[in-house]
């Protein structure tokens, strides 16, 4: 098969200009794959929408038509080729193409891949390329008005157009409704045939042996005999076979032998095999593709106990307790993420102690690189259909549309082993039932969609993983506790403070979460000196959540001492979201199996703000990212503070069973260890128990706000978790006056801080200035007499580093 790249260099322009210059309606350098908004930013015609409040000026971009065009040239025995089609892997969103001034097609699917027959427009020699495309927010209106108002929230008219959902302005991104030609063009051309379609589907598993259903479908231009060969490798396989190819299908079974299964991240290596698939004509290869997949079992275990049902994963007959975060999209202009941005998100994942990605329903369907790092680094997917927060058209055009989408979608995202999910969109029919309480989710327009379609499609083109209406869905309302999965926004979004988390026993949490400010550095990038004040305008505009501001000041109200200083209103911001989500997650956890998985949201951010994210636009990690690293460990020890005294907990995630050591002491600032116990445990696998209880009432004399509780849980011989109670807010702790030493050292093949407190420290945060470092530690405390080391990387020399070694902690 012969290719023309048409990605790189093109030029647009605006085709109706009107309160704008008319400079617009003249020829601009343009990039493919890119967007109008980021080749006006090149082009100079705008300003950065993310600097300050310059999203406001750019509100008049999506209004207008976009004409993109370029010249390129094509072959004689290129144009020989019987067939020769137009790929557009992603144009955004109505589009019309047409090649040397003949249409092509039409597209209004930004998610999609389309492919036109270019064989009768092309020409020997130069022949050009015009991609006109619509104003997604004047043509969404129109059918808007046309069909009707649905119940929605965020811009009601963006439901009628299969566009990326937040486009059109969300609680923590901006309104940036794009247009461009977003994902790679090409031409291709062949005079014979080529695999359409190829899948993998893994069939019986046991230890000695699994059975793989190779098929395909092939579009032929040519009716001469041809033959599959499809040959699978990995892990010490490698297996042949060959059938002749009838009609336009074949299929092909192949059994592995011993097979290596692959297993979420924690619970065991992943493992990959490939099958490639060869189509021969007379002895040539005229078609190949390979795919990539892994074999591994997955079941949604619903079963009736005493809360009312379960929800929880069993991956490869063990049942895993999901601990994770959800996706949004890396950035508002989608092809400025590149593959660096991807990797370096999911190995921060990854590093954590994740197992689980929820894809969430308002973005796009992700590049496939994501996908093959989800498979490699052994990250869970839930992966919803981009439908959000609304009602959806239910009338014929918009159901073709959904058809096609999902049936490509499930194409070419089925063989990923990653991905243990399909649900149907995000929050859809809570928030339908919640503004209807007399309703059921059926009588939702969409219901159709969710309900009948998409399962309809999974099943089809799938059928090895589940499908799940909705996140959150269930038996009865919507968002449940007592089945199904559930979103807990009562605490935040309903001001609800953290301490409510202990009182929620849902069964799978696949949406809760606490907003923090993003770090200085990443605000720094987009504003002014002056800017750089809790309550400046620009800093509010950077929370899009209504009254987003107002809760951070509300909630950081009630734990710490307000700050008004910029630096220690980020400081202890991020301290507030690091609390509510270890005060959450470690509560759930305690719950496992009754609570079945802990989902935050979010992982990360699309533009600098202060939002939801755990590392943010800069890819800076916050407070609640380093720690999420404790919190979702393995071994986790925690502590429940009750009315009446405290229980211990121990949570197990390893298959096997664990013994160890529980130090249990009451210890004041300044070093006294006022109480201690000590006691061995057994924790059988995959548990989580409470070891030990003490009364209140038996406990010493001790002055709440100068002492702590100190829980050490010690397996194999080493220090495996630990973690504190404190009996008042820390608003409230008298702390001492700090007395710390702390020397950089060269450790391995990177480097080290070296810190010695001689009195406690809370909250001791670690930063070289000017410089963004990933450390292996953060935002810890220290007991008195301590000493702690925590490594980094960095290219720097050592003296410069010294120099700008800084550190902070909490103070009274």
């Amino acid at each position: 098969m012969k290719h023309i790249s048409l990605n790189g260099s093109w030029k647009f322009k605006a085709v109706d200009p009107r309160e704008q210059s008319a400079n617009l309606r003249r020829w601009m350098r343009a990039t493919v794959p890119g967007t109008v908004h980021t080749d006006l930013m090149a082009n100079r015609r705008i300003r950065d929408p993310f600097y300050r409040m310059n999203e406001l000026d750019v509100q008049w971009v999506d209004k207008q038509r976009w004409h993109y065009r370029r010249s390129f040239s094509v072959s004689t025995r290129f144009i020989a080729e019987q067939n020769i089609t137009l790929v557009a892997e992603g144009l955004d969103t109505y589009a019309e193409v047409r090649i040397n001034g003949k249409l092509a097609g039409r597209t209004s699917n930004m998610f999609v891949e389309h492919r036109f027959d270019a064989k009768k427009l092309l020409r020997v020699g130069t022949n050009v390329i015009d991609v006109v495309f619509d104003s997604p927010t004047n043509r969404s209106s129109a059918l808007e008005r046309r069909y009707g108002k649905k119940y929605v929230s965020h811009s009601e008219e963006r439901v009628y157009v299969r566009k990326a959902q937040y486009s059109f302005g969300w609680d923590w991104g901006p309104r940036l409704t794009t247009s461009g030609i977003w994902r790679s063009m090409s031409l291709e051309a062949t005079s014979v045939a080529r695999i359409r379609d190829a899948r993998v589907t893994v069939g019986s598993v046991n230890q000695r042996q699994a059975v793989i259903e190779c098929s395909m479908e092939v579009e032929k231009w040519n009716a001469g005999s041809m033959e599959l060969e499809v040959r699978l490798d990995g892990n010490g396989t490698s297996a042949k076979s060959t059938t002749p190819v009838t009609g336009t299908r074949s299929k092909i079974r192949i059994a592995i032998k011993n097979p290596q299964l692959w297993w979420p991240n924690g619970y065991g290596d992943q493992p990959m095999y490939s099958a490639t698939f060869t189509l021969i004509s007379g002895g040539t290869e005229i078609s190949r593709r390979t795919i990539q997949f892994g074999i591994r079992t997955v079941r949604l275990v619903r079963q009736k106990d005493t809360e009312g049902e379960s929800f929880f994963f069993n991956i490869n007959g063990v049942n895993i307790y999901c601990k994770g975060a959800d996706w949004i999209p890396s950035d508002s202009f989608l092809p400025r993420i590149d593959d660096s941005t991807y990797e370096t998100l999911l190995r921060y994942a990854k590093n954590a102690h994740m197992n689980m990605i929820r894809v969430w329903g308002g973005g796009i369907y992700e590049q496939d690189l994501f996908y093959e790092l989800c498979d490699t680094l052994g990250l869970m997917v839930w992966q919803d259909f981009m439908f959000a927060c609304g009602e959806y058209p239910e009338d014929g055009w918009f159901l073709d549309q959904v058809q096609d989408e999902a049936e490509k979608v499930v194409a070419r995202l089925r063989h990923h082993p990653s991905i243990v999910l399909w649900c149907g969109n995000n929050e859809c029919e809570w928030l339908y039932c919640t503004d209807h309480p007399d309703a059921s989710p059926d009588d939702m327009s969409g219901a159709k969609i969710f309900r009948d379609l998409l399962p309809a499609v999974c099943r089809r083109l799938d059928g090895t993983r589940p499908y799940w209406r909705s996140s959150p869905f269930g038996k009865g309302f919507p968002n449940d506790e007592t089945n199904g999965n559930h979103h807990q926004w009562h605490v935040w979004s309903f001001w609800k403070d953290f301490p409510e988390y202990e009182k929620n026993r849902a069964r799978f949490v696949s949406e809760f979460g606490f907003q923090a400010p993003a770090n200085r550095r990443t605000f720094e990038a987009v504003t002014l000196p002056e800017d750089r004040k809790p309550q400046h305008p620009v800093i509010e505009h950077h929370n899009k959540q209504i009254e987003g501001q107002e809760r951070l000041f509300r909630f950081q109200a009630a734990h710490y001492l307000v700050a008004s200083d910029f630096n220690d209103f980020i400081y202890k911001g991020q301290l507030v979201q690091a609390e509510a989500l270890k005060t959450a997650v470690e509560h759930w956890r305690r719950r496992k199996f009754m609570t079945g998985g802990s989902i935050f949201w979010q992982l990360n951010d699309c533009w600098p703000v202060s939002s939801w994210a755990v590392i943010d636009a800069g890819l800076r990690p916050k407070a609640a990212y380093y720690y999420s690293k404790k919190f979702f460990a393995p071994l986790l020890i925690s502590l429940k503070k009750l009315p009446r005294g405290v229980e211990v907990w121990v949570t197990n995630d390893l298959v096997k069973p664990v013994t160890g050591t529980v130090t249990l002491t009451l210890r004041s600032f300044e070093g006294k260890i006022l109480w201690r116990r000590k006691g061995s445990v057994a924790i059988p696998g995959n548990s989580s128990k409470n070891f030990y209880f003490f009364d209140s009432h038996r406990f010493p004399q001790h002055e709440p706000a100068s002492s702590y509780l100190l829980a050490h849980l010690r397996t194999s011989g080493r220090q495996t978790s630990e973690n504190r109670l404190y009996f008042v807010e820390p608003k409230y702790l008298r702390l001492p006056k700090a007395r710390v030493r702390a020397r950089l050292i060269r450790d391995n093949d990177g480097y080290a801080v070296v810190i010695t407190a001689e009195s406690f420290l809370k909250n001791v945060r670690v930063e070289i200035e000017g410089e963004d470092v990933l450390f292996d530690n953060n935002y810890f405390d220290m007991d008195a007499s301590s000493q702690r080391k925590v490594a980094f990387h960095s290219n720097r020399k050592i003296a410069y580093l010294r120099k700008h070694l800084r550190l902070r902690w909490l103070e009274s």
